[in-house]
């Protein structure tokens, strides 16, 4: 009987946990848009037009992402357009902070680097005609 026990004992077992750059991408998204002061994060002009054709948000639209699996890290960087007379180092500060933190909360990524490109700074109403004019040529 102990001979048998010993067969059915659980064996060691190889694993490995990686993930697709789009799935820290996407938590790079949706935390951005958390932010106060933060209007888009956008993409290059491909991915813009790219995504006339989609129906919902992608949450990885201008974020790229260089991910080294057997390192476990990555470095991120995106575009974004920040509200008119907002504070652009606070706002990126806070960016840096919370995307670490999301980031490491739920993998084990650690970031190495972050660079985030202002493209614009618009007030909201600006912002909104922008979205509004996108969605009537849509």
């Amino acid at each position: 009987m102990d001979e048998k026990m010993k067969n059915n004992a659980p064996q060691a077992i190889e694993s490995e946990l990686n993930y697709n750059e789009d799935v820290i991408a996407k938590i790079v998204g949706r935390t951005m848009t958390t932010i106060p002061g933060v209007l888009t994060v956008e993409g290059n002009v491909i991915e813009n037009l790219a995504d006339r054709f989609r129906d919902n948000d992608d949450p990885t639209k201008g974020v790229k992402v260089d991910l080294d699996d057997d390192a476990q890290t990555a470095t991120l960087e995106l575009s974004a357009t920040l509200e008119y007379g907002r504070n652009a180092p606070k706002i990126f500060d806070e960016a840096v902070n919370k995307v670490q933190a999301e980031v490491t909360r739920m993998t084990d990524v650690k970031l190495t680097s972050f660079k985030m490109t202002v493209t614009d700074m618009l007030t909201k109403e600006e912002w909104q005609a922008q979205q509004d004019k996108a969605n009537q040529s849509e």
